[in-house]
């Protein structure tokens, strides 16, 4: 008999599932898995903890360091022979897999007694009140396990077992002619598998693409218990769950954000050049769409002024945007001498336009617009990019230089957008990420109203206050040196200037 392993938890009163991406390909589609085993002679509930210890991803999901209880473990004590499930997944058995997303046979398992992890796992499993079992069937070989598990977010899920996770943020010193520089390595991490939470009404209504075990009939069935049994117990521990979670440090958690979004987009091979991505903006494929799409919105066909960030895959937006004779307004590469560029289409010839969008053709036709200029020109809508969105909130996290937010809390405290001024991001669909946690978004951070991907349009809750003016003491000193733009918005809040 086989076993389905769903952990499942419950955040802001939606059950969720957590599901394994195989990044099995059928027909340029991508499928999500469960956990499937061989339930062992042993029975169920030792199969749910053989299926535990063997990784270090689900150890920590209760809190358990793998790893460093494997080490101080004897080694004279036999472990089980069940393949792990780092092992598990390689690129050739996800080739394989058809029915069986996860082959971890444990028929064989010889586990010592007194084997001290498997000893902590059943410790704090409590089968009678956190897991359930379902059965598919008198003539179905396949059961499923629900175990409700503490709420994690995503981002931290996929951080388990990749010690190696924030290498974005080392800093090297080298010593170059007595002269010590800073130098950001970044790296593409090969990830063999990503963990996700999936709400269990997204699977049952079909919204995600799922493999053919989960979109069976006798599956559909038994998630849609699983959603009715979790209910119940949020209502028993309304006052335990914690929807909100506490994030210690803001800035390693959003490293962690942009590093799983760039693994997955290289993975699935969604970015275009220049690659690998990290660290960029990516240049996510199907960015015409998203752009022919924007075209589409009542605001935009109202907007007379569009601010438009200048990276790649915002290009073609840009191109559109002259197209459709609006003003565009587009930042010099990280605000070197001047503020923006500003190019207007009556000045334009209909052969220039596209050469215009790019940065080269917009610092060369365009017209260069200095700060104080910005008191006479009201920007109706702004376009910024982004590497990991939330579409249920609209909390937004950029590639980590503020930029984007810096331009904004500008151009508002010169009075050229107001609270009417709608903010747009155009994404790839795998850049959304559904449970960012709201305590991310800090005073000066930009969220968006609206995400528009190649595939639809997202209007979210607005639930976060834009950046009213530039907040000194969150810019690192070296930034205001480099920028001059900054240099001459401080001379003119200390001559009373802007007010005027």
């Amino acid at each position: 008999m086989k076993l389905m392993f769903f952990p499942v938890t419950i955040i802001e009163e939606l059950p969720h599932i957590l599901l394994y991406y195989n990044f099995s390909r059928k027909q340029n589609r991508y499928f999500l898995s469960p956990y499937e085993v061989e339930i062992c002679k042993h029975g169920s509930q030792r199969t749910v903890c053989d299926i535990i210890r063997s990784s270090d991803f689900l150890c920590g999901l209760l809190d358990i360091d793998r790893r460093t209880i494997l080490k101080q473990m004897p080694t004279n004590i036999p472990s089980t022979n069940s393949t792990t499930m780092d092992n598990c997944l390689s690129p050739i058995n996800c080739e394989k897999s058809s029915r069986r997303a996860l082959s971890c046979s444990t028929t064989s398992t010889n586990t010592n007694s007194t084997d001290l992890l498997l000893e902590m796992i059943e410790q704090r499993l409590d089968f009678k009140h956190r897991c359930m079992f379902y059965s598919t069937g008198l003539t179905s070989d396949l059961c499923v396990c629900a175990l409700d598990v503490d709420h994690n977010s995503s981002i931290l899920c996929n951080a388990i077992g990749y010690p190696n996770l924030l290498i974005d943020e080392e800093l090297t010193n080298e010593t170059n002619n007595n002269t010590k520089t800073q130098i950001h390595k970044i790296h593409h991490q090969y990830r063999q598998h990503v963990h996700q939470w999936i709400c269990i009404q997204d699977i049952v209504n079909g919204l995600i693409t799922c493999n053919h075990t989960i979109k069976c009939k006798s599956i559909n069935e038994i998630l849609m218990k699983m959603d009715v049994w979790l209910k119940q117990r949020n209502e028993l521990k309304n006052n335990q769950i914690k929807s909100i979670i506490k994030i210690i440090n803001i800035k390693l958690f959003k490293v962690q954000a942009r590093q799983l979004v760039w693994d997955l987009m290289e993975m699935k091979n969604e970015v275009r050049f220049p690659r690998p991505s990290h660290g960029r903006i990516p240049n996510f494929r199907y960015c015409e769409l998203a752009a022919e799409n924007v075209t589409s919105l009542d605001c935009f066909k109202r907007a007379r002024v569009i601010k438009i960030n200048p990276s790649l895959a915002q290009e073609p937006l840009r191109y559109l945007t002259l197209t459709y004779n609006k003003v565009l307004l587009t930042p010099t590469p990280a605000l070197e001498s001047v503020l923006f560029y500003k190019l207007d289409p009556k000045f334009l010839r209909r052969n220039q336009l596209e050469w215009a969008a790019t940065k080269p053709g917009a610092a060369e036709l365009g017209t260069i617009i200095h700060l104080t200029a910005l008191k006479q020109i009201h920007v109706d809508l702004v376009i910024v990019a982004s590497v990991v969105v939330n579409p249920i909130t609209g909390a937004r996290i950029g590639k980590g230089k503020g930029y984007a937010d810096l331009e904004y809390a500008i151009m508002s405290q010169m009075g050229c957008v107001t609270n009417k001024t709608i903010v747009i991001t155009t994404c790839h669909e795998s850049q959304l990420i559904n449970d960012l946690p709201n305590n991310i978004m800090e005073q000066h951070d930009l969220p968006v109203d609206i995400i528009v991907t190649p595939k639809r349009y997202i209007y979210t809750k607005c639930l976060f206050q834009r950046p009213e003016r530039v907040y000194w003491n969150k810019l690192d000193p070296d930034m205001i040196l480099n920028i001059p733009v900054l240099q001459e918005l401080k001379r003119l809040e200390e001559q009373d200037i802007i007010k005027q």
